[in-house]
């Protein structure tokens, strides 16, 4: 399979699992102040899926620049990708609705470390067939203390959610969001222009 064929598949399912994630937000009872505030975990959780799911497509975009070929495993190991990414939809209306339940914030962390495992596993599976791919800063990333920072925000979150707190781990997923993932990504934003 040619990479433009895998990376256009997983791009037009990202699309739609971000597609899917909106389609799942309800209108309020009745348009007013009081009832869209109400809403207000609603659109953060979704908010927080759909950014965290984007980020991913912008890792994803920036990194097939440096693949050459596509292996067998790269195809199954993005079907995996895609499998954990298609339950967000799912996931996020959970906890929209459930916020400070604890089942729903598992359920939400949960499919939210597969997506995190999936890719490293789609990441390395590229590298095995592609010897460029040491070049990259993504291989930093996956290798490196972005990720386990990343896994251990995640893995704190999903801790303090099982312990004490269960909002927790949605707000963990939105600091590895705001601290790890998306300012490496500005910053090589910032590098391209100037």
């Amino acid at each position: 399979m040619s990479k433009e064929r895998l990376a256009a598949f997983v791009d037009a399912v990202l699309a739609i699992v971000m597609t899917i994630v909106v389609l799942e937000f309800a209108e309020p009872a009745e348009l007013s102040w009081e009832a869209l505030w109400a809403m207000r975990s609603r659109l953060a959780a979704y908010a927080v899926s759909f950014f965290w799911l984007g980020a991913m497509w912008v890792n994803m975009h920036n990194y097939w620049h440096f693949v050459d070929r596509v292996g067998k495993r790269t195809v199954w190991h993005a079907l995996v990708v895609l499998f954990f990414s298609s339950l967000i939809p799912w996931v996020t209306v959970m906890v929209s609705d459930n916020f400070d339940n604890v089942v729903a914030q598992v359920c939400y962390g949960a499919v939210v470390l597969a997506v995190t495992f999936a890719n490293m596993a789609f990441y390395r599976s590229t590298e095995r067939v592609n010897h460029v791919v040491s070049r990259l800063s993504h291989r930093q990333w996956f290798h490196g203390p972005m990720m386990a920072a990343d896994l251990a925000i995640k893995a704190a979150g999903l801790v303090v959610c099982v312990t004490v707190w269960p909002p927790a781990m949605f707000w963990s997923v939105l600091v590895s969001l705001l601290a790890i993932i998306v300012p490496p990504q500005l910053r090589e934003c910032v590098d391209d222009e100037g």
